[in-house]
Formats: C-alpha cells, structure tokens, sequence
C-alpha cells in the first residue's frame, strides 16, 4: 500500500457509514506516525468507534497521545474525538477575545441549545477544530474521521453555510442599527418580525435569540474569515481526500456518489480504500486431499469448495473495483479482511501494511 505525501497536511477520510472508515483512518494516522511524522487524528463522528479502535479509554476533546507498538519507534499519534459542547465553547472563547462577552454567549439560551445539538452544530464545531489543528504546530498531519456520508458532507459545507446564515435578511432585521430612521423600511421590518416572533414565542425567547445574534453578528468577520481559510485549505494540495468503501456493488454505488459530491464541490479524491477486499489466506493457501493428514482428509472436498467460492468472490471485487477505478480515474487501496479483532496498535499496524495499491486504469 503506498504512503501519503510527504506534503500532504490534513486528510479527510469520508464515505458512508459501516465500511470501517474510522479504523481507516487510526490505521493511517498510526502508520505515518511510525514514519516520523506527528499526527493528530480527529474524529467528528458522535459514535466512539475511534478510541475502540485504537484500544484507548476515554477519548475526549482536547487530544490523547496514543502510545505506539510496543518496541517501534517514529513520530507521535495523538487523537481526539470531538465533544459539540466543548469544541464550540472553546471556539466562544478564542474568537471574543473579551471573558465577559464569551460569558454572555455561555449564558445565552439559545447558544446553549444550539451548542448541545449534534446536528448542523456538531459540523460548525469540526471545521472550527480542524482550523485549529491544521495552525497547531505540534502536528504535522491531521487526520480527519467523519462521520457518515451525509454528515460528512454537511461537514465539508459548514463554514460557507454559517456565514451565509449571518449574512441572511431576517437576521440583518435583527440586528438593523438603531440610528436609522423611524419610517425605514429595514426597521419597520425588523419591528414587525420582532412583534410576530414574540406574539407567537415570548418575549423570553425573542429577547435571547437577538443577544445570541447581536453577537454572533460580531463574531461574524472572525467566521468568514476562518471559513474562508479552511475552504482554500480543502482546496489545496496539501489536502487529500480519501474516500472508504467495499468492493460489492451497493459499496461502489455508494462510494460513487459521494466520490461525485466531492467532485461537485472543487475538492479533489486522492484515493480510494476499498476494505475488506480480499482475505489474504486464500492467496496463499494450497488446498487438495493430498496436503491433509488422514484425519481431515474427509474435510478435504468441503474445503475445497470454500476455497473455490472465496477465490471467484474475490475475482468478482478485484474486477468491481478495476471498473470503477477506470470510470472514476482515481488510484485505490485494498485492504484484506481482518482475521483478528483490530482494537490495538500492533494488530492496526499490521493489517493496513496488508493492503495493496492499485493505480489509475485507463
């Protein structure tokens, strides 16, 4: 299987959900760490699958170090998994610059609403963290688990989407200034959207949702700017996307849209994993009732069957894959079927130095 480059700074590895994505992307981070590199892998996915897979307890927010294999020697692995509260009070607090502001944020009713929902909030958060990670200069990788493809794509879209959010008219109602004109058409609106809100939620709901605004509003700039950062990032070639998959037909068809959704939004695919591609042993096992002792010579017919379907299925992936590579014209990677539980270092090293590459077909 082939490395990244030594260029490559953050990764995203994205796909739907079940395909060992998360595993992937421990592997990976441990693989380049045992190349000399110090990696941070950072997982947006609610579920706890990454600190499972890393046979670590207790993955919070701020960053684990993972110790390496025992006896192997290289970079640092760090991993953290991402807590929608946390990271986005932390994100309050660099951005106001001022305690007493964050403060009021904090004690906003509808921040602390929103901040506690692992919906379009959650996303928010992750962009928020990556753009902290990628300027930390104790990593020089970041990988990025997310979560199942449709999340992971409102992952991607989430900076662009707050600004628009702040930038919309019913919230410049909001916030229209008050040195305006009486008769002006922006706040008589405002007025009027304000009165509705407050018939139909009280005047306890409307009051907290101009606060949060008005300083959301003033938060705003530090937004864009960061949103716009992290989008030319994810543009640039020091990112990598890698898209996780299986080999039958309903993985490919997956893998395929939202390899198309990644297209559609100028991000480019540098590979794609195809995992549980093939299971090593058949390659290199010799079945026949001559290599058996007397004892299992019975199994042998049995056996042979086995061996016979797992080859065809795996003739049957391999080619699955040859076509999509050549339709999609991106590199793969396989990676065999796993015949331990990989929820180590040692057994995650070894299985992803199983996997093979695959160049772009023609």
């Amino acid at each position: 299987m082939s490395e990244l480059r030594e260029d490559c700074k953050l990764v995203f590895c994205v796909g739907v959900g079940g395909v060992g994505k998360t595993t992937f992307a421990a592997a990976l981070g441990l693989r380049e760490a045992l190349r000399g590199r110090s990696v941070l892998v950072l997982t947006a996915d609610p579920a706890r699958r990454l600190a499972d897979a890393l046979g670590v307890y207790g993955l919070r927010d701020v960053p684990s170090t993972v110790p390496l294999p025992h006896g192997a020697e290289g970079g640092e692995l760090h991993a953290a998994m991402l807590e929608t509260k946390a990271s986005a009070d932390a994100i309050i607090r660099r951005a106001a610059e001022d305690e007493a502001r964050a403060q009021r944020i904090f004690d906003n009713k509808i921040y602390q609403a929103f901040s506690n929902t692992l919906a379009r909030s959650h996303a928010y958060a992750a962009m928020e963290r990556v753009h902290e990670a990628i300027y930390d200069p104790r990593y020089d990788l970041v990988i990025v688990d997310t979560p199942p493809a449709q999340s992971a794509i409102e992952i991607l879209d989430a900076p662009a989407r707050l600004v628009r959010f702040l930038d919309q008219r019913v919230v410049r109602w909001f916030l229209q200034p008050r040195e305006e004109p009486e008769e002006s058409p922006r706040l008589r609106g405002g007025a009027l959207t304000r009165r509705l809100l407050t018939t139909i939620a009280g005047e306890s709901l409307v009051t907290a949702l101009t606060g949060f605004l008005s300083e959301m509003a003033f938060l705003r700039e530090g937004f864009a700017e960061r949103a716009k950062d992290v989008r030319d990032t994810m543009r640039s070639f020091e990112t990598e996307f890698i898209l996780v998959s299986f080999a039958n037909p309903v993985g490919v068809a997956a893998a395929r849209s939202v390899a198309n959704e990644i297209a559609r939004r100028g991000f480019t695919l540098g590979h794609v994993v195809f995992n549980r591609a093939f299971v090593a042993e058949v390659e290199v096992t010799d079945v026949g009732t001559g290599r058996y002792p007397p004892a299992l010579a019975e199994l042998a017919p049995t056996l042979e069957t086995m061996h016979a379907w797992l080859t065809d299925e795996q003739t049957r992936k391999r080619a699955t894959i040859e076509e999509f590579c050549r339709e999609q014209s991106h590199p793969a990677w396989i990676l065999p079927e796993a015949t331990r539980p990989l929820g180590n270092t040692s057994a995650l090293f070894a299985w992803i130095s199983a996997g093979r590459s695959i160049p772009p077909l023609a």
